[in-house]
């Protein structure tokens, strides 16, 4: 649990995440990126809402068939990624040492200190 701590004590900034987590993150925002985009130009083909049209300069392919191979090759990326995910999660024991167990007082004990933050914001 040492990889927990992210402050700085004068020697450097600790990671919250290790390496691979974080490039799983990244890939995941960039197959997001591909998946809304190109969603937007296959909604151009077929627009529901007339008044609704996204502009071409921020829609990924060139036509609607282009916008769903974009599609469906986010969608694997997505899809291969979350697999890689859950298995570097089992094989490292991340899961275990993040998510279990998971005890009512420490479910308690997080309300509280977000009920006393979200307060302090008000």
């Amino acid at each position: 649990m040492t990889t927990d701590c992210i402050k700085s004590h004068g020697r450097g900034t600790r990671r919250l995440h290790p390496l691979p987590v974080r490039i799983m993150h990244w890939t995941n925002a960039v197959a997001m990126l591909i998946m809304i985009t190109s969603g937007w130009k296959i909604y151009n083909d077929e627009v529901i809402f007339g008044w609704l049209h996204f502009p071409e300069a921020i829609t990924l392919g060139k036509w609607a068939q282009h916008g769903l191979q974009w599609h469906f090759f986010g969608m694997w990326i997505l899809a291969i990624n979350g697999m890689i995910y859950l298995i570097y999660g089992f094989v490292t024991g991340r899961f275990r040492e993040k998510l279990l167990p998971i005890r009512p007082g420490e479910v308690i004990a997080t309300g509280w200190r977000r009920a006393a933050i979200s307060s302090q914001a008000r």
